[in-house]
């Protein structure tokens, strides 16, 4: 692939429609990073095959560009240590410091998903948690925009928010509630896609520790709202 793609001249996908892999010459707009470190998603090509571009480079030349890169080595570095795990994508390569080449993962967003009443993508779900968790990092962010279905695969996408917590008694601490906070928000989607109420130990799983939902709170509602205002996005560079 040559130079980055110009965000605002790409077609974009509509919601709803079919997986895609587009030709060399035709990048797709799949997500404006509209928001705070919010990156453009693109779905592009590379060597003649289908990848993600997250592109951060509207930063470049900002205050922003440094958290901006941060975010893309520590993505990489957990994705790295997952590298062939069958439920996240691997890294395919960097363009730059500013933007980061993901394998394509077609299929639908388990949000969007045309069936997703399928009691087998809850029981995967809970197993990929699992085994993400038995290498000692938690998501952090699992959604069903974060969710990846294809042909039965789950795949979890954005490890922006994803931590590594190996061994030690702080470390420990850390990493059985953040576990717990993981659980709980893959539990949500029990009653959508097995039609079954969550059972009164799931429901004990489920509770977030409350002092992670009170840093939860001050983050959504009160620091969050600060930086977008205090620190509005830059300008798009054409």
């Amino acid at each position: 692939m040559g130079s980055l793609p110009d965000i605002e001249s790409l077609t974009r996908a509509l919601p709803g429609d079919p997986p895609l892999t587009p030709p060399p010459d035709t990048p797709i707009l799949l997500q404006r990073g509209e928001g705070l470190l919010k990156a453009d998603v693109v779905l592009t090509a590379h060597d003649g095959a289908p990848v993600v571009l997250k592109d951060y480079r509207r930063y470049a030349g900002t205050w922003m560009a440094l958290p901006a890169r941060l975010l893309i080595r520590h993505e990489t570095r957990m994705l790295e240590r997952l590298r062939d795990w069958p439920h996240s994508p691997n890294v395919v390569g960097h363009l730059g410091k500013l933007a980061m080449l993901l394998e394509y993962v077609p299929g639908e967003m388990l949000s969007e998903s045309l069936d997703p009443a399928n009691p087998l993508y809850f029981a995967q779900l809970m197993t990929a948690l699992t085994s993400l968790h038995a290498t000692s990092i938690v998501h952090n962010d699992v959604r069903g925009s974060n969710v990846i279905v294809h042909r039965g695969r789950l795949v979890l996408i954005d490890f922006a928010s994803a931590l590594y917590l190996p061994g030690g008694k702080l470390v420990r601490f850390l990493l059985k509630p953040m576990r717990r906070s993981d659980i709980s928000s893959v539990l949500k989607f029990k009653a959508r896609l097995t039609g079954e109420a969550l059972t009164e130990e799931e429901k004990r799983l489920g509770r977030k520790p409350e002092w992670i939902r009170t840093l939860q709170r001050v983050w959504k509602k009160r620091l969050l709202p600060y930086l977008k205002s205090r620190f509005a996005g830059p300008s798009r560079r054409r």
